[in-house]
């Protein structure tokens, strides 16, 4: 009886390592859900009421029976609820809408991006050479401005969720200056800046980055903006940086 108990055991273990693994190698279903469902801003579409596929469909401008695949799978999962054949937000899914005060919808249109899609696509051809899939994906952004825009929305609602641990967690005003390098348009410099009023700042990154910078005069005599590559190491007029969280110290 014993030795029976412990083949059966064996063998649950056995079948539960296959399962795992067939739920990892497929794993990047739910994700590109997410991604669609994201750009067609389907949780802006579902309002407070029970919402079939056909009416959210409709909404979006897609096809009825291939957003309830993608919904149904999403709710398998936790994002939306499916009831009677109708879908409702939870936490998860209101997260996705663009008014939402912690809206990730940003974020995970920018991890949806087709470079990215198409680089992980790439991953065997870049583990056999070593070489990137992008070579300069500060170029490629330039040259998409569409793109770009997503991208800087996304790492702007990424940044936003952050800031207030981080600003809670430790106190700036020990320091005279404060470098955010490769920081983009600011964000988390400009609320460290708020908090510590005798605070100066200097936001490094791309040119392309810098002048798309919005100016707040609350700060703006404390900001500096400076310009220029971190690659090669040579081209930055910046001495000494001590990295720090999302934030680093400036030496100079």
């Amino acid at each position: 009886m014993e030795s029976s108990s412990i083949h059966v055991r064996e063998s649950n273990a056995e079948t539960e390592s296959v399962m795992r693994l067939v739920e990892i190698s497929a794993g990047y279903w739910l994700p590109r859900a997410l991604h669609v469902v994201a750009d067609l801003a389907v949780a802006d579409a579902l309002d407070e009421e029970p919402r079939s596929a056909v009416y959210l469909a409709k909404e979006v401008g897609a096809d009825a029976d291939a957003l309830d695949r993608v919904l149904r799978l999403l709710a398998s999962h936790g994002v939306f609820h499916r009831r009677g054949g109708k879908y409702v937000h939870n936490a998860l899914s209101r997260a996705l809408r663009s008014d939402h005060p912690h809206s990730m919808r940003a974020y995970v249109r920018l991890v949806g991006l087709p470079v990215f899609w198409r680089s992980w696509g790439a991953l065997e051809q870049v583990v056999r050479s070593g070489k990137p899939a992008v070579s300069d994906i500060f170029a490629y952004f330039k040259e998409h401005p569409q793109e770009t825009e997503i991208f800087d929305a996304g790492m702007k609602s990424k940044a936003q969720s952050a800031i207030s641990p981080v600003i809670a967690a430790y106190d700036f005003s020990i320091f005279g200056t404060i470098g955010d390098i490769g920081g983009g348009l600011g964000h988390l410099l400009k609320a460290v800046l708020k908090s510590a009023p005798k605070l100066r700042g200097v936001l490094f990154d791309q040119p392309h980055v810098v002048e798309r910078v919005g100016i707040d005069e609350t700060i703006a005599s404390r900001l500096t903006l400076q310009r220029g590559r971190l690659f090669p190491r040579a081209a930055t007029k910046l001495r000494c940086l001590r990295p720090y969280g999302g934030a680093a110290r400036l030496d100079r």
